[in-house]
């Protein structure tokens, strides 16, 4: 007897329907799935920019550009030179930032405020329109470092003195992102205006951060002496990471101090970091 084998159009229909539906499910579900792979590659590839984590193969050893706002010591100067593989550097004036501060700090990774050698007002003194610009240069992922009583001033003003009398400290200028404050001292007088000598070292304070790794004490040989340190009497307003210790007396004052921003971040150091190389190269690692 001869079976009949034939196919009829409906039941050929039928399977190339469901094959179909099958490959139009899958492919569906591979269009759905695009956006949340590319969102978790951009999440891995910022994070990875920001310094949030590490992925090995994205690398991680390019220079970090820096720019140096102010008059750096010949100490911090002979640093960066010594650390070409690690980092670029140009130095300006706080004013040649007036003109399209935004646009000029967008080219930097890291933005390093060191005006303390300034002999008068105006050469610790930025603009309006600059400390603005610093403010919201770290809120999108910048990152600043601000020394000792550097930006104090706000530049302006009249009788010549070429600063705004009635703006001191930080915050009149940027905001809520400088990680200390300027208090009213004995007499009303400013603390951030009046320099302390001291001699003494840097205690490490905060055990877990990565800016004293490997550091208690510096310097750390007692052969090599205390550190005879400039330093000024602020308050911390964010988390202290070391403090100097005076080495006969009790006293002591905060050495740095650093804020999180939601992706930037603010290191201040009430003393000239070429001080302590071991610390600062620690810094520019965290940083970078």
């Amino acid at each position: 007897m001869k079976v009949n084998t034939r196919m009829y159009p409906e039941e050929a229909g039928g399977e190339a329907t469901a094959v179909g539906g099958v490959k139009s499910g899958i492919t569906r579900n591979l269009e759905a799935l695009i956006p949340l792979i590319l969102i978790v590659i951009i999440a891995a590839f910022l994070g990875h920019k920001f310094g949030i984590w590490t992925i090995p193969f994205l690398g991680g050893a390019e220079q970090v550009q820096i720019l140096v706002i102010g008059q750096p010591s010949v100490d911090m100067l002979a640093d960066l030179d010594n650390q070409r593989d690690l980092v670029y550097y140009r130095v300006k004036d706080a004013s040649d930032l007036d003109a399209a501060p935004q646009q000029q700090l967008a080219q930097y990774d890291l933005v390093l405020l060191d005006q303390h050698l300034g002999a008068n007002p105006y050469e610790k003194s930025v603009s309006r329109t600059l400390g603005e610009a610093l403010e919201n240069y770290v809120r999108t992922g910048g990152k600043l470092i601000v020394v000792m009583d550097s930006g104090i001033y706000r530049s302006g003003g009249i009788y010549g003195t070429g600063v705004a009398g009635d703006v001191i400290g930080w915050k009149a200028t940027f905001g809520d992102i400088i990680p200390v404050e300027c208090d009213l001292g004995a007499n009303d007088i400013p603390t951030c205006t009046q320099p302390i000598y001291t001699t003494g070292r840097i205690h490490r304070l905060d055990f877990d951060h990565k800016i004293m790794e490997g550091i208690e004490v510096a310097p750390a040989d007692i052969r090599y002496g205390p550190l005879n340190i400039i330093t000024f009497d602020v308050k911390p307003t964010g988390t202290q990471v070391a403090y100097t210790k005076h080495i006969a007396t009790a006293s002591n004052f905060p050495a740095i101090v650093e804020k999180k921003l939601l992706i930037g971040k603010v290191i201040y150091f009430n003393y000239d970091p070429a001080m302590t190389p071991g610390i600062w190269q620690n810094t520019l690692e965290y940083l970078r």
